[in-house]
């Protein structure tokens, strides 16, 4: 009888021991899948706040004469669009640019220089471009697009257009 109930202990030893691993490894694969999971959400969010904040900076400051943007080359220091936003009549304005993989938001007078090193980061984007398809603007980052309708009825022109 002794002999007996030892295999059975065993057995249910065994059974347990195997639910147990069986429930550690569904917590780590479950906690592994929730990460993932999380992590994609909150890259998502960012890159989709990102081009909605671009396009209610511009929505809200869309005036006539108030909005511009150049294309820029590496040997202006930067590769991409320079956006700019003019504060009224002050000389003073708001410009978008990408730098070093950032998008920057930099207040200063209209024809300074640019200060990435002072400005705002906005969010990681290694694209800024602003396109025009249709006669409508476009801003593009790596979150994806957003058309830009002017309520004023301009349309978006590149300052280093001839």
């Amino acid at each position: 009888m002794k002999r007996g109930s030892f295999s059975q202990g065993v057995f249910t030893l065994g059974i347990a021991g195997l639910f147990l691993a069986g429930f550690f490894l569904l917590v780590t694969f479950g906690a592994a899948t929730y990460r993932e999971t999380v992590e994609g959400q909150g890259e998502n969010n960012r890159t989709r706040a990102l081009v909605s904040y671009l396009s209610t900076c511009l929505k809200a400051n869309d005036r006539a004469g108030a909005l511009s943007w150049e294309a820029c080359t590496e040997q202006d220091g930067l590769n991409g669009a320079l956006l700019t936003i003019a504060d009224g009549d002050s000389g003073y304005a708001l410009r978008i640019y990408q730098w070093e993989g950032q998008l920057l938001e930099d207040y200063g007078p209209a024809d300074g220089p640019l200060q990435p090193e002072d400005a705002q980061v906005l969010g990681e984007t290694a694209l800024f471009e602003i396109q025009e398809r249709d006669g409508l603007a476009y801003v593009v980052t790596d979150g994806g697009e957003a058309p830009l309708r002017l309520r004023s009825g301009l349309v978006l022109r590149c300052g280093n257009e001839s």
